[in-house]
Order: structure tokens, then C-alpha cells, then sequence
């Protein structure tokens, strides 16, 4: 649908500059989100669904899903081209992929981060021992290995965010889910007194219908 533009718009626009791995895995992740979209755009049939939309907590689950795409997305174009530039001959890793969408999003986040992250520490291990001699390519290497860490402790941070807000968001529904159950069995308890009543009701109501009657015959008998 139309809500979906934002991981259509790369199609037909491929850069000669981008790896195989990259494409590979660009590929794989717009599978993967379609899949996700595919699942939270689905109509709902349980009733914990229902109450879910009632509430309108789908279009915020949909914007967590645009924001893991575009998030993963340009962590992953940033790692190749700095991977391109600074070790063009060595070999990338190959995309794998996961039964779970959830946990395909979630596994290559980590994944990204973890490359990432140690790649840093084995460059300020290198040079923390190397040379003194100070080389401005290496003035430059050692911005970027900053700035990406900083990139990593950011889209960490935003992690556990989100993961904090979806705990909240399920308390909610859980909480929605209790409300409508109680509400039930207060209606259930209810219709069961007004049953219990009109029972009570309709048993009196005979009681003097055959009072009366056994009155009317005693008079229309002594009569005669």
C-alpha cells in the first residue's frame, strides 16, 4: 500500500559503488520487513487483537518497524563504505537468515553493533601500541572509529528504549485485556441476578394468579 513508500523508493536505484554483501543484505532486510508489515497490518481475530486496535496501538508498532528499517538501513550502508575503504580486499560476511522476523530484526541489529564495536576496540588496541609517528590517515581513521562508537552507544541506547516502550505498550494491553474480562463478568453476574429475579418474579406472580382463582371458584361454588 501507499504506507509502505519507505522501503520501496530504493528499488532501481543501486550505487556501482555498493558491495555485493550490501545489496545481499538490503535485499534480505526489505524481505524481512515486509514480512513484519505483513503480520502487524494483518486483520485482527482474537480478542486480544481486538482490544489492541481499540485502543490504536498498530500505527505506533508500524512506526517502530519504519524506524528499525531506516536505522539498520544506514547502519549498514555506513559499515560497508567504511569497510570499502579501509580494508577493500578483504572478504565480507554473508547475510544469513532467521525463521523469526522479530528475531531477524533484533539478531542483525546486535550483529551490526557487536562488528562494529569490535572493530573500534581492535583499532584503539593497535594504536595504543603502534608507532608515535602521528599520520593524519590515521588521525582521520581514528575519527571515524569515534564517531561510530558514539553511533553505536546511540542506536544502543535507542534500543533499550524501545524495548522499554514495548514492555510498557504490552502492560497496556494487558491491562485492556483485564478491564474488558472484568466488565464481562460483572455484565455475566448481573444477567444471572436479573434471571434469578424474573424467576422470583414469575413464581409469585402464579402464587397469586392461583389464590385468586381458588377464591373465585370457593364464591362461584357457594352460590349454588
Amino acid at each position: 500500500g501507499s504506507s509502505n513508500w519507505w522501503w520501496i523508493d530504493s528499488h532501481g536505484k543501486e550505487s556501482p559503488s555498493r558491495s555485493p554483501w550490501l545489496m545481499s543484505t538490503l535485499a534480505e532486510l526489505e524481505e524481512k520487513t515486509k514480512g513484519m508489515m505483513k503480520l502487524i497490518e494483518e486483520e485482527a481475530d482474537t480478542f486480544a487483537q481486538r482490544a489492541e486496535m481499540y485502543y490504536k496501538k498498530r500505527p505506533e508498532l508500524i512506526t517502530m518497524v519504519q524506524e528499525f528499517y531506516k536505522t539498520h538501513r544506514s547502519l549498514a550502508e555506513q559499515f560497508d563504505h567504511m569497510r570499502s575503504e579501509s580494508t577493500p580486499s578483504r572478504g565480507l560476511p554473508t547475510p544469513w537468515s532467521s525463521s523469526s522476523a522479530s528475531s531477524f530484526a533484533n539478531y542483525r541489529l546486535e550483529k551490526s553493533l557487536s562488528m562494529i564495536e569490535k572493530g573500534c576496540d581492535i583499532y584503539s588496541e593497535e594504536s595504543d601500541g603502534g608507532s608515535v609517528v602521528e599520520n593524519p590517515d590515521e588521525e582521520e581513521e581514528e575519527d571515524v572509529a569515534t564517531r561510530l562508537g558514539e553511533m553505536v552507544e546511540r542506536l544502543r541506547e535507542e534500543n533499550r528504549v524501545q524495548k522499554r516502550q514495548l514492555r510498557e505498550k504490552d502492560e497496556e494491553k494487558r491491562e485492556v485485556i483485564r478491564q474488558l474480562s472484568l466488565a464481562m463478568e460483572l455484565l455475566r453476574e448481573e444477567n444471572l441476578n436479573l434471571r434469578k429475579d424474573l424467576l422470583v418474579r414469575n413464581s409469585e406472580k402464579k402464587v397469586e394468579i392461583d389464590k385468586s382463582r381458588g377464591l373465585f371458584i370457593g364464591r362461584f361454588l357457594k352460590g349454588f
